[in-house]
């Protein structure tokens, strides 16, 4: 049952097949209300298969659009993955950027930037360039927030 859910256009396309073709078994007569001659018979049954295909058509048009609006949707759930991610790199960026600005060394402090909310964490030589480095990573334009993750070097270290 899955895999019909999976196919609903081929599903649609086969149950118009099988729908297809005359309803009457080769022992009856010609169809009540033809007039009952052989081409009244094959003009009503082209009609029951014309309306047929028409719902099969129907059905088929209706199945594309809900395709289509599923990918459509899953495609901008991607899109919007992907900018919320390129952000957060550039926010990265310029927060070590701002770090080296105020003369706070890179390589010490590493810079983690989730749904805009800055983590600083790694070793700082003092308790003032440790403040220096989170008011820099605050300063910088669309951060969120900053967590705190710094730790001061010890004397001599």
């Amino acid at each position: 049952m899955r895999a019909l859910r999976k196919y609903p256009v081929g599903v649609a396309f086969l149950v118009a097949l099988l729908s297809m073709g005359c309803r009457r078994g080769p022992a009856e007569g010609p169809a009540s209300g033809s007039g009952g001659t052989p081409g009244a018979a094959v003009a009503d049954d082209l009609k029951g298969v014309a309306k047929q295909t028409e719902r099969t058509a129907k059905d088929i048009g209706q199945a594309t659009v809900d395709l289509a609006d599923k990918a459509g949707q899953h495609l901008e759930h991607l899109t919007d993955h992907a900018g919320a991610d390129s952000k957060d790199a550039w926010i990265t960026t310029k927060v070590k950027s701002a770090l080296t600005g105020e003369g706070i060394d890179p390589l010490h402090v590493h810079v983690d930037t989730n749904g805009k909310v800055v983590t600083l964490s790694g070793t700082v030589p003092s308790v003032a360039k440790k403040e220096k480095a989170v008011s820099a990573a605050r300063m910088v334009t669309d951060v969120v927030d900053v967590k705190d993750h710094l730790f001061v070097q010890a004397d001599g270290h």
